[in-house]
């Protein structure tokens, strides 16, 4: 969901950066314009019952916010199901290609679920860090 609205210029309005003018209708007017537009998109793509829990509320931060601390959970969930997904995929006669396949994918979900830092010194002792932590994925691949 991130990325459609990044593409669309709207991330702001959930990261909640853009703050709502008070002193100037005409801004006001826009910004309510852009925050319901924002709305209408989340409510069209979450289903029937997560729209029917945010149908309230006002402003699409809050909403951001409120979807971010349910999902949270459920990442936790997901990567357990992943992991055990990735532990127990066997080969079973399947091309290699597609066995690789669903493997790449399912690293690729559990990495994109890391909640890292964003770094932006480029110390030695940094560096070597990341070089740890890539090790270290590595060799969780293997396993």
């Amino acid at each position: 969901m991130g990325i459609s609205l990044s593409t669309k210029r709207e991330l702001a309005f959930v990261q909640g950066t853009i703050p709502k003018s008070l002193d100037d209708p005409q801004k006001d007017e826009q910004w309510e314009a852009c925050n319901n537009m924002v709305i209408a998109w989340i409510m069209n793509n979450v289903s029937d019952s997560i729209a029917r829990s945010i149908l309230y509320v006002k402003s699409t931060a809050e909403i951001w916010s409120q979807l971010d601390k349910r999902f949270a959970f459920a990442n936790g969930s997901r990567k357990y199901h992943l992991n055990k997904q990735t532990y127990s995929l066997k080969h079973d006669g399947q091309s290699i290609s597609y066995y690789y396949t669903k493997m790449k994918g399912a690293w690729e979900e559990l990495e994109s679920m890391s909640d890292l830092p964003c770094i932006t010194t480029n110390a030695k002792d940094v560096t070597q860090f990341l070089a740890w932590i890539h090790k270290q994925m590595v060799e969780h691949r293997l396993f």
